[in-house]
């Protein structure tokens, strides 16, 4: 037993320990990764805020557009959200134009036939999503 002793104490007594430099150059390099990975989490934060506010945007633009499909045409659609929740700091515009051609449209309905019905969906100010359809006046008879 007391031979293994000495032998382990003839090997510590060869080691002198890490240096100054070397522990320098460690942390640098600890430094460096835990830097690239606190950037990549906070590029995965804001990439899925706005994949989330995306998603948003379009469930409450299809919400819209299906209750807007289930009215009878018109100039104007302001019930077109009567059933249909708008999240906190959302805010939903329906913007209606006319047309008897397609290529010319006036915001003033005056018996054109085609409508362009676009649907605005923003957030705190900022349009996050704006898309549109067309609707069609058929003639009665």
């Amino acid at each position: 037993m007391r031979r293994l002793d000495k032998r382990w104490f003839r090997l510590l007594r060869g080691q002198r320990g890490f240096s100054l430099i070397e522990i320098v150059v460690a942390v640098a390099i600890l430094g460096f990764i835990g830097a690239a990975v606190i950037r990549g989490l906070g590029t995965s934060y804001r990439a899925t805020g706005q994949l989330d506010e995306q998603v948003t945007a379009t469930n409450l633009a299809t919400s819209y557009f299906e209750s807007i499909k289930a009215m009878t045409y018109a100039p104007t659609y302001p019930s077109a959200g009567a059933n249909i929740t708008v999240p906190f700091q959302y805010s939903v515009a329906i913007v209606t134009t006319f047309s008897t051609d397609g290529t010319s449209w006036v915001s003033t309905y005056t018996n054109q036939t085609l409508q362009k019905v676009s649907i605005i969906i923003s957030r705190q100010g900022k349009t996050i999503l704006n898309v549109c359809t067309f609707k069609m006046k058929r003639p009665s008879g």
